[in-house]
């Protein structure tokens, strides 16, 4: 878990914690309406945080790197030392350091990006 993982984890939980801590001095119909009020609030928030992730550029994303060698042989074989995709790739696209792909005997080998 990384840093920025483990800070929401912890403001997540305090969250809980505050509010669990109100709701147990409020009477019931009182926390009953704060209750709905935050439930509405979240909610709109993590909608907006939906939506602004699928905008982002990193969505999607796919790195390819270092890979090793591949080599096919026979007639409809397929060597892949980096990215087929099937239509195109939304989002960021990087192919690089990619090994040696060999094809005999009417494979097809791919180094780089194929689409198919």
């Amino acid at each position: 878990m990384s840093g920025r993982q483990r800070l929401v984890a912890g403001l997540t939980g305090l969250a809980v914690a505050v509010l669990a801590g109100v709701f147990c001095l409020l009477s019931w119909d009182r926390a009953n309406q704060v209750a709905g009020i935050i439930s509405a609030l979240v909610s709109v928030v993590a909608l907006g945080t939906g939506v602004l992730a699928l905008m982002s550029g990193h969505a999607g994303s796919v790195r390819i790197t270092n890979t090793g060698p591949a080599t096919a042989i026979g007639a409809g074989s397929h060597a892949n030392t980096g990215l087929t995709a099937q239509g195109s790739v939304h989002g960021g696209m990087e192919v690089d350091g990619t090994a040696e792909a060999r094809a005999e005997d009417g494979g097809r080998a791919n180094s780089g990006y194929d689409q198919l």
